[in-house]
């Protein structure tokens, strides 16, 4: 009896053994295939960002379709995006330049005061200011800048393009700088370009204190188109309010009148305008060889300023009056008080 019931046992353990063991393996298997709970933890995580944007980008996303309503330099309210990505000046490019940005396009006319460095990667899109409708439409800007001095056809042919802004026309640099970066939504930088461009004009006048310009007189005439021409002080703010120089008091009086924009001189009548520095800019080869043709003259030659070895020539960029002009003018006028002394 016993030796029947010992094979029963001994089949008996053998089953008991592997069902255990094919148990364990199971119960491994199926632990190794489950994530542990950090695993689970940072899975999760990872695969919904895949497919979800992040913040960040979710906010650029909204940023870049958003916009908004701004009033122009004709009283305008015009929608124009938060954050303009591909701008067309027809106007300001000194201010875009100066807010470090470039736009897409603008014009010969406006770029050919910039060096080739600041014109680089901006696309032509006509000669003058105004700009060709279908090159300013080929560039698909997402916003457009002009001058105040456009014309309501203008403004609406450009209109159809994209938003279109006006700008004043030879404003305060400072203000045209804010007005750009109101535009570009870049107030913050505008301030510190002013700041630091300020800094620069305290270090020129310690540097050139020795001169006492302050102390004395200068005149900025243009030759264009065969002719002498003065133009208001306030176009020359690197002259006149960076490095203190004087306004001539027969100049002062014709800028006392309402209607004064410019004024025509002759060779005989700049005596009157005697001053202590001329800033001579011209504007074309033809009026260059007047500038040549008039320095012969014995009435140039006793001119104070040309007596004194103080007539200058300078670029005509030196009209534009954009603040980065200012900014090339600071080093350029500087140099050529410095040169001789």
């Amino acid at each position: 009896m016993n030796r029947s019931k010992k094979p029963l046992f001994i089949s008996l353990l053998v089953l008991i053994v592997v069902l255990v063991l094919s148990a364990c393996g199971a119960a491994n298997e199926k632990e190794s295939a489950a994530p542990s709970a950090s695993e689970e933890a940072s899975a999760s995580p990872a695969s919904e960002a895949a497919s979800t944007p992040s913040a960040d980008q979710a906010e650029e996303s909204n940023t870049s379709s958003a916009t908004r309503i701004y009033k122009d330099a004709l009283g305008r309210e015009v929608e124009i995006p938060v954050q303009p990505k591909r701008v067309v000046a027809l106007w300001t490019v000194g201010e875009i330049l100066a807010l470090g940005d470039k736009p897409v396009g603008s014009t010969a006319n406006l770029l050919r005061f910039y060096s080739a460095e600041d014109q680089a990667n901006i696309e032509i899109v006509g000669e003058g200011v105004a700009g060709d409708y279908e090159k300013v439409l080929s560039l698909e800007p997402d916003l457009i800048i002009m001058y105040e001095l456009a014309t309501p056809e203008e403004l609406e042919k450009f209109s159809k393009i994209a938003p279109t802004v006006t700008t004043e026309f030879f404003g305060d640099p400072y203000e045209s700088l804010r007005a750009v970066a109101d535009i570009m939504n870049k107030k913050d930088q505008a301030e510190r370009w002013i700041n630091d461009y300020k800094v620069r004009v305290e270090e020129a006048c310690k540097k050139t204190e020795a001169l006492q310009l302050q102390e004395q007189t200068a005149l900025v005439i243009q030759f264009a188109l065969k002719n002498v021409y003065m133009y208001k002080s306030d176009t020359f703010p690197t002259v006149f309010d960076a490095y203190g120089l004087k306004v001539t008091d027969k100049q002062l009086e014709l800028e006392s009148k309402p209607d004064f924009k410019n004024e025509s001189l002759s060779l005989e009548i700049l005596p009157e305008f005697e001053a202590d520095h001329l800033f001579v800019f011209i504007n074309d080869d033809e009026s260059k060889q007047v500038f040549e043709d008039m320095q012969k003259e014995s009435v140039w030659k006793n001119l104070s300023a040309v007596k004194k070895g103080q007539m200058y020539e300078i670029s005509h960029r030196i009209a534009i009056k954009d603040v980065t002009t200012l900014d090339w003018a600071l080093d350029e006028v500087y140099a050529l008080l410095t040169k001789s002394k």
